[in-house]
């Protein structure tokens, strides 16, 4: 098994989604006690030990990029740095915002010496914006668990029950066998089992997320706290 004390990593922050289930609204706008959920990721992931931060957006990147920047004005001194990213094709799919973050993470790593990165010290993680239930300590938790995995995976991804969730963390060697294999990340994990090692656990954080009206009011029964939605844009 790896051990490692340095709690660090980079994270991907996908937010790039039409949200058509939920209205056509963006769904890192919702609020929560008067903060979007998207602020709200990028306080957990840097309070994780989030470094660097690329938010892919897409479809409302206008709102969604002026909601970066008054995030970065209000809370600069809480947050990691972030770095936006624009999916040009957010229509395409999901998997296309992911490797446009993947290659923007790739960039962070040449200062990295390769020693550095064969013992896996600077770990990615996939994470979605429209999680509501995910804190600072849920993540924190998967980095953990990723720093002690058997030595030879470099994929990890929690599993609740027989429900595979979210977010993913890899290897930035991993990054770069995904990036020059011309698939997507979730075609390369699918097609490498041998890779994956499976985070067992009893979080249920890591499998909700909001897709349709109906999440909205499971949201409530689960916390006592209303989501508010943004507007339609």
């Amino acid at each position: 098994m790896l051990a490692q004390d340095n709690q660090s990593f980079h994270a991907v922050l996908l937010a790039a989604g039409e949200g058509s289930r939920m209205g056509r609204v963006p769904k890192s706008l919702f609020r929560l006690n008067g903060d979007s959920l998207l602020l709200r990721q990028l306080l957990s992931l840097s309070a994780a030990g989030a470094e660097e931060i690329v938010i892919v957006t897409g479809y409302f990147y206008q709102a969604i990029e002026a909601e970066v920047q008054d995030a970065i004005r209000a809370k600069q001194n809480k947050l990691a740095r972030i770095h936006l990213v624009r999916n040009p094709e957010p229509h395409r799919d999901q998997q296309s915002s992911v490797l446009l973050g993947l290659e923007a993470v790739k960039d962070f790593f040449p200062h990295v010496s390769s020693q550095r990165q064969t013992l896996g010290t600077n770990p990615v993680m996939i994470a979605l914006a429209d999680q509501p239930l995910m804190s600072a300590d849920d993540y924190r938790s998967c980095i953990t668990f990723f720093h002690n995995r058997c030595e030879e995976r470099s994929i990890i991804y929690p599993v609740v029950g027989k429900n595979r969730g979210n977010p993913v963390v890899l290897t930035i060697e991993t990054v770069n066998q995904v990036l020059h294999g011309g698939q997507s990340c979730k075609a390369y994990i699918d097609k490498h089992p041998e890779l994956v090692q499976h985070f067992v656990c009893d979080n249920e954080h890591y499998l909700f997320d909001l897709d349709e009206p109906e999440d909205l009011e499971s949201f409530y029964k689960r916390t006592g706290f209303i989501l508010t939605p943004p507007q339609k844009l």
